[in-house]
């Protein structure tokens, strides 16, 4: 059985969130939530993308626990291998490397220095440049090997771009998209690639920092018809009375609030015909006063005609009842960032045409 496909079980969670973040699951419900709805890939992945992942990297792996002390079992070796290899190790195999790694320290290590992970791992500090392919489109991308965003890049950008393809399959002339929230311009790239090229896109970014980045990347890769703004973008009105577009196809809220935002937004939203991807983030919910994370979500399906989550795959999953909206906010809890985004929009017929990046 490939490790693709091997069933998520309490123990292989466990020694996923030990080897790679160095603690343990927050609680028993984090794992009985990845036990159920889970996979080996979506939970490795999950995990080596999360802005937690490139701070436990960048600080030297340090470990949480008394877990680190004891000595290595043939569990936490059956889960090593697993989790390095995509393969169910046998009996020899699982004997050498207890022999060779007979501490839970030792074989972290050896778990993070192997290839599949290694090569997923941050790279000393200081500014990078890699490439990424969106579509049938390579785009170059420089950033701060220190900075999330770049670690986890692509990360969303072939959603977005899958996403954009299956909205717009005639073109869609003369589009206008708003980001909030660009961060370095990963997400901005695959808004380019899922877009026509005559499609105009104004990309906001409050961060001075991740904002030079945006401007680096854009201009790199040539993409002219991106307005940048070095600012937050504010409300919604402030940025069409600035900017005043003839028109707003999509609206990405990436800015902090956006969840909140969003079902005040729905009339305006639907009057002319946008769509929008909302950032729900459950820790700001939760910290901040106001209805929670289900309420809030269960807003934004009384105010738009539909709102469509997306697995770990990226697979578009419509939230239709009350079990489909319990699911879609599961999923977002298993995220390690604890924050994903849901489209809201008017109509479902590009469901078809959407292709799995």
């Amino acid at each position: 059985m490939s490790g693709m496909t091997q069933e998520l079980t309490p123990a292989l969670v466990r020694w996923a969130y030990r080897f790679l973040l160095g603690r343990d699951p927050e609680s028993d419900a984090v794992i009985e939530g990845w036990c159920g709805a889970g996979s080996l890939a979506g939970l490795r992945d999950g995990i080596l993308t999360s802005p937690e992942m490139a701070a436990v990297a960048m600080s030297g792996f340090a470990e949480r626990g008394g877990w680190i002390e004891n000595r290595a079992t043939e569990e936490a070796a059956f889960s090593c291998i697993l989790l390095a290899t995509d393969r169910m190790a046998d009996p020899a195999e699982i004997e050498t490397l207890l022999l060779r790694h007979p501490s839970l320290r030792s074989l972290r290590r050896f778990l993070l220095n192997s290839p599949a992970i290694e090569a997923r791992l941050p790279r000393p500090e200081g500014p990078r440049s890699r490439t990424i392919r969106l579509r049938d489109r390579e785009f170059s991308l420089k950033g701060d090997s220190r900075e999330p965003e770049f670690i986890a890049a692509p990360g969303i950008a072939p959603r977005l771009a899958a996403l954009l393809r299956a909205l717009w399959p005639e073109g869609g002339a003369g589009c206008v998209l708003v980001e909030a929230g660009a961060g370095i311009g990963v997400t901005t790239l695959g808004l380019v690639a899922g877009a026509p090229e005559h499609a105009r896109v104004i990309a906001h970014e409050g961060s001075l920092r991740r904002a030079a980045a945006l401007s680096e990347n854009l201009a790199d890769n040539r993409l002219d018809r991106v307005a940048m703004r070095a600012t937050p973008m504010g409300s919604v009105a402030a940025m069409m009375e600035r900017e005043k577009p003839a028109r707003l196809d999509l609206l990405r809220l990436n800015e902090p609030g956006a969840a909140r935002q969003a079902p005040g937004l729905a009339p305006w939203l639907r009057e002319r015909g946008t769509l929008a991807l909302i950032r729900f983030d459950l820790a700001e919910l939760l910290a901040e006063p106001g209805p929670g994370p289900r309420e809030v979500l269960a807003e934004c399906l009384a105010a738009f005609p539909h709102v469509v989550g997306f697995d770990a795959l990226h697979e578009p999953q419509p939230i239709l009842d009350d079990v489909a909206l319990n699911a879609a906010l599961h999923r977002v809890l298993m995220r390690p960032d604890r924050a994903d985004e849901f489209l809201l929009c008017a109509e479902l017929d590009w469901l078809p045409r959407y292709e799995t990046p």
